[in-house]
């Protein structure tokens, strides 16, 4: 594959990129988790480790199941209000 270390590399900052907005504060995390949805998907559609027949019963048990089910549970994510970012939590827990 041509220039994988620049599709590596990008594919770190988005990620970089969604953690960051996740563990921030209000609109920023459900930004951040509709990216980090987007992105579970899209693994979905590409399918991870093994090798099967396309579309198959046991390619969708095998190679993408885990991510599908990894996507809906941050599904119920969508409802929370996030008034407060991971570092002020923990900021607060500590005093």
């Amino acid at each position: 594959m041509p220039n994988v270390t620049f599709f590596a590399l990008l594919l770190a900052v988005i990620e970089m990129a969604t953690g960051m907005l996740i563990l921030s504060k209000g609109r920023y995390v459900k930004t951040g988790l509709m990216a980090s949805v987007l992105f579970n998907l899209f693994l979905t559609r590409l399918g991870l480790r093994y090798p099967e027949i396309p579309w198959s019963g046991r390619d969708f048990l095998l190679n993408r199941l885990a991510t599908l089910l990894f996507a809906l549970l941050q599904l119920p994510l969508f409802r929370v209000h996030f008034e407060r970012s991971l570092p002020e939590l923990l900021r607060a827990h500590l005093r």
